[in-house]
């Protein structure tokens, strides 16, 4: 499994369209307190992340991406398996934020462990606003250099999970940029493909340099659609569950910047599908993610995004991505090559996105 990198065609999304049914009324419902998660055992806090611990600027750090290594190059070792979780008492939640938008964080991993969790190589942060119907995207960078409870040493937040599963993924990103998460979905990179196989394919634009790389990328993901090569690009390409999903992988021919855009991109083209399904289909969907998906949210919650997201207008959701631009270097720690944020500024900076 090395090597294999996930998506975040993630789940709350597709819940949202899912649940359709006609059975709900336009009144949004609160969201209750979520449920403590489970851990094994105590966490003992960390320090503050420190600006001058020996990393090493990359020379040209307006890039998300480094050219000259492979993307598992350098980094820290992939299959690493703990015997005990942290437990997360608390998720950190920023207190004094506007109540009229719910941040969900939406995790994408490669799992192959019993009872362990892998790394989440996608974090993007649903932002809907129940009253008015609309939703904001963010992604995290995978590479971003941060503290974690419980931790004594820094690290990739994408390992965060490893070591405390999504609560410690949510207390991180709570701490690092002052969110309120307490609200996750988890999925399984092999089971996407079944569920876009499931709603007969996407059609998506695709660039012939895309199309070659998303060949290059192609595995067995879905019994259902195998390992077809693609061989047309341009627009409204008709695309497998295999082929969206390899899709969505793309990045070594621009950034990860622009794979996080793909897989933005593909999420929002899976909810606009599910939009126009009918009752059978979304019963299929329905099943599968059942199957594949963890959430401390329950049916009620999900049951409230639903009305909400059957309104949402899938052509116009607002996409941004943290870092921003001009907010941190890349360069290595310890022979590991990651990405330095201004924390500060980039809280700004997102806050003003999702609250305005």
């Amino acid at each position: 499994m090395n090597g294999k990198k996930t998506i975040a065609l993630l789940t709350v999304l597709m819940l949202v369209f899912a649940a359709v049914a006609g059975a709900l009324s336009e009144n949004t419902i609160p969201m209750p307190d979520p449920g403590s998660l489970q851990q094994d055992s105590a966490a003992q806090p960390s320090g503050d992340l420190r600006q001058d611990d020996g990393f090493q600027p990359a020379e040209d750090s307006t890039s998300l991406e480094n050219p000259n290594e492979d993307w598992m190059a350098g980094t820290e070792q992939q299959d690493v398996v703990v015997d005990q979780a942290y437990t997360i008492d608390d998720f950190a939640v920023t207190e004094g934020l506007p109540d009229n938008w719910v941040n969900i964080l939406l995790l994408g991993s490669d799992v192959k462990y019993t009872n362990q969790y892998g790394r989440t190589d996608s974090m993007i942060v649903m932002s809907i606003n129940l009253a008015t119907k609309q939703a904001k995207l963010t992604s995290f960078m995978r590479d971003i250099w941060v503290s974690m409870d419980g931790r004594s040493k820094t690290g990739k937040l994408n390992s965060a999970c490893i070591y405390g599963g999504p609560a410690l993924v949510m207390r991180t990103i709570n701490e690092h940029f002052g969110l309120n998460l307490q609200y996750y979905a988890l999925v399984n990179l092999s089971s996407m493909a079944e569920i876009i196989d499931l709603l007969g394919g996407l059609d998506l634009d695709v660039t012939e340099e895309e199309m070659k790389a998303l060949n290059k990328g192609l595995f067995d993901l879905s019994p259902l659609s195998g390992m077809e090569k693609l061989e047309e690009y341009g627009e409204n390409v008709h695309l497998n569950g295999n082929q969206a999903t390899a899709y969505a992988r793309i990045r070594k021919i621009d950034s990860d910047y622009k794979r996080t855009e793909r897989q933005r991109y593909v999420l929002t083209q899976i909810a606009k599908r599910l939009q126009q399904e009918n009752a059978g289909t979304i019963v299929s969907v329905i099943m599968k993610l059942l199957s594949c998906v963890e959430t401390n949210m329950n049916m009620t919650q999900l049951m409230t995004i639903a009305a909400a997201g059957m309104q949402m207008d899938m052509d116009n959701i607002p996409q941004f991505r943290v870092p921003a631009d001009n907010t941190y270097q890349t360069g290595t720690y310890e022979g590991i090559w990651a990405i330095k944020v201004d924390f500060n500024a980039n809280k700004q900076r997102l806050h003003k996105f999702i609250y305005g």
